[in-house]
C-alpha cells in the first residue's frame, strides 16, 4: 500500500491563487515538474545507498508520471519505482527475507531527504510560476 505525506506550505494559499489565475493546464504542468523535482531528490539518494554491487538495481530506480485515472483533472504526482526485472528484486532488498536481512535504502532516502525535496518542489513552482506570469505580462502589453 502506498504511504502518503501530508505537510503545509507556508504561502500555499497565495500560490494556489495565482495557479488559478494561470489556469488549469499551466497549474497542471508547474505541479507535475514541482512534483518530479522533489521526486528526483529522493532518487539521487536511494541509488546513492542503495546496496547494490552490480548496479542493476540502481539504474532500475526510476520516477513515473501516475496515469490520471481515478483522480481529479488537476491533481498531479509522481511515483518513485523500479523497471523489470530490479523490481521483483527491489523489496526483497529493501524488506529482507526470511534468508537475508532487510538492507532498507527507500525509506531512509525519503526519511533524510524530505525538507530537501519539499525546497526543490517549491523551487521549481517559483521559478514556474514566475516564467509564466511574465509570458502573461508580456502578452498583454
Amino acid at each position: 500500500m502506498a504511504e502518503t505525506f501530508t505537510f503545509k506550505i507556508e504561502g500555499a494559499k497565495a500560490m494556489d491563487d495565482v495557479l488559478d489565475i494561470l489556469g488549469p493546464k499551466i497549474a497542471r504542468g508547474l505541479g507535475q515538474a514541482a512534483t518530479r523535482a522533489g521526486a528526483k531528490v529522493i532518487v539521487e539518494e536511494a541509488k546513492r545507498i542503495v546496496p547494490d554491487p552490480t548496479g542493476r538495481l540502481r539504474d532500475s530506480i526510476v520516477i513515473k508520471a501516475i496515469p490520471n485515472k481515478g483522480r481529479e483533472k488537476n491533481q498531479v504526482g509522481v511515483l518513485i519505482g523500479f523497471e523489470k526485472p530490479e523490481s521483483r528484486y527491489a523489496g526483497l532488498v529493501e524488506f529482507g527475507t526470511s534468508h537475508s536481512a532487510a538492507h532498507p535504502f527507500m525509506r531512509p532516502a525519503m526519511d533524510t531527504k524530505a525538507a530537501e525535496a519539499l525546497d526543490a518542489m517549491g523551487a521549481t513552482l517559483t521559478k514556474g510560476i514566475k516564467r509564466e506570469a511574465n509570458k502573461l505580462a508580456k502578452g498583454k502589453k
